[in-house]
């Protein structure tokens, strides 16, 4: 029987992304003249990381998918 195992480097790229924008947007200097870029850029980062995180699901074998993932069955 198998269970499910998430891509790790796609979960971790994800948690970086997210911590990237939190930090962006909840501890963003006003005086800082690149704060836009940067949370326009860390939102940027989080969607792509996310896409990967999914890419990567649906790659895995339909067992080792998490439950109800697969559209299929």
């Amino acid at each position: 029987m198998s269970f499910y195992r998430l891509p790790y480097t796609e979960r971790d790229n994800v948690i970086k992304a997210a911590l990237r924008v939190i930090s962006a947007t909840h501890y963003s200097r006003p005086e800082d003249p690149h704060g836009d870029a940067e949370h326009e850029y860390a939102t940027e980062q989080l969607a792509l990381a996310a896409r990967a995180l999914v890419q990567a699901v649906d790659q895995m074998p339909a067992d080792a998918q998490p439950i109800g993932w697969n559209k299929e069955n």
